[in-house]
């Protein structure tokens, strides 16, 4: 994969006019690791670029911060499933059943009756913002558990980000996240997948990682954390015996030294 095509991948969550700051792909931002390459995607759709360490080798012989990159061809993205269906407040049932079996109080979650009635989680971006939903059943008589949709623009993960400086613990699923953002900011996956555009989201929000695949995932915890080990910086491997959405408070806290 080229330099190009990274950065094309780092932009995917800008949204027209919007400016982010990443870890350069040339230049791993020298032995600080800072968030050196500013890339903008511009009102047309293309992107522009810059790295601004004197010694990124973006250029031969380094760019020094002066040169920067444009694509002329406009930045397709991918079409998303949106869903258009109704929401209402969550009902008592719905409430009770969630905090029975999960123990979680949870804000932002409401009721569908589409798809036979759900749980709707709303997928919060780093900035607290919805971008998509996630269509819960907890009848377990539905064939998909969960369906996700994502806003146009935006990533697939759901952050929960409540004590500063803390690490980020990256798990599967938004109940487990939340249950765990009583003690560390959390993301969840929605899923197992990390690409390069959804590795660099969290690194741009965390101080830390700890991946917490589900046990049967154990491996893509170690996988990823050996993938992204450059990008991430601090990352780490906890081993789960079951969901941490499942487990009681005394084994969350043992579990994250609390």
């Amino acid at each position: 994969m080229n330099h190009t095509t990274e950065i094309k991948l780092a932009a995917a969550g800008l949204e027209l006019g919007e400016n982010m700051r990443v870890l350069c792909p040339a230049c791993q931002g020298g032995e600080s690791r800072e968030l050196s390459l500013s890339i903008t995607l511009c009102e047309d759709a293309s992107l522009k670029w810059q790295c601004f360490r004197a010694k990124c080798p973006m250029d031969k012989g380094g760019n020094g911060g002066k040169q920067v990159h444009h694509s002329s061809t406009p930045l397709v993205k991918k079409k998303r499933r949106v869903f258009e269906g109704k929401v209402s407040d969550m009902r008592e049932e719905d409430k009770s059943w969630v905090k029975e079996h999960w123990g979680i109080e949870p804000e932002h979650w409401y009721y569908t009756p589409e798809y036979g009635g759900r749980i709707a989680m709303s997928v919060r971006s780093p900035k607290f913002v919805h971008r998509g939903w996630v269509l819960r059943d907890i009848t377990g008589q539905a064939r998909t558990k969960a369906l996700t949709y994502i806003d146009e623009g935006q990533e697939g993960l759901s952050w929960y980000k409540t004590t500063p400086n803390a690490p980020t613990i990256v798990v599967e699923d938004i109940p487990s996240a939340v249950k765990a953002s009583k003690y560390v900011n959390a993301v969840a996956l929605l899923g197992t997948g990390i690409g390069l555009d959804r590795a660099i989201e969290i690194a741009a929000n965390s101080t830390s990682v700890i991946m917490a695949l589900d046990n049967d995932a154990i491996s893509l915890s170690f996988k990823w954390a050996r993938k992204y080990s450059l990008l991430w910086g601090d990352v780490s491997v906890l081993p789960l015996h079951k969901d941490i959405k499942d487990m009681k408070e005394n084994d969350i806290k043992e579990l994250l030294n609390e």
